[in-house]
């Protein structure tokens, strides 16, 4: 499905995956956050139940400039968002991607 993303690098896509809590939380739960391209961060939870065409929307980018471009525009209050319309806990988790992300 690589291929589908354009532009791309030969080397993409990418994502701008981080280890962090959301802000606020007293007990400062680690989670690993993915980067949209709207500035906010989503937990990989939710990226896994997501539709495939949303997900490739909002956080594929497919070359290095791109990343670059939005890691440079990065500032302000880091805003987190805490799910995602339409997608529920009893949302299907997309196991290939799981693989790719976690590992497993």
């Amino acid at each position: 499905m690589a291929s589908e993303i354009q532009p791309r690098h030969p080397h993409g896509p990418y994502i701008i995956l981080q280890t962090g809590y959301v802000p606020g939380d007293l007990g400062m739960r680690a989670a690993d956050y993915l980067l949209g391209r709207s500035g906010e961060w989503l937990a990989v939870y939710w990226f896994l139940r997501m539709p495939v065409h949303e997900r490739r929307t909002e956080f594929l980018f497919g070359t290095m400039t791109e990343v670059v471009t939005m890691m440079e525009e990065l500032c302000g209050v880091v805003k987190v968002l805490t799910g995602v319309e339409n997608v529920g806990h009893d949302s299907p988790v997309d196991e290939e991607w799981h693989g790719v992300i976690i590992g497993g």
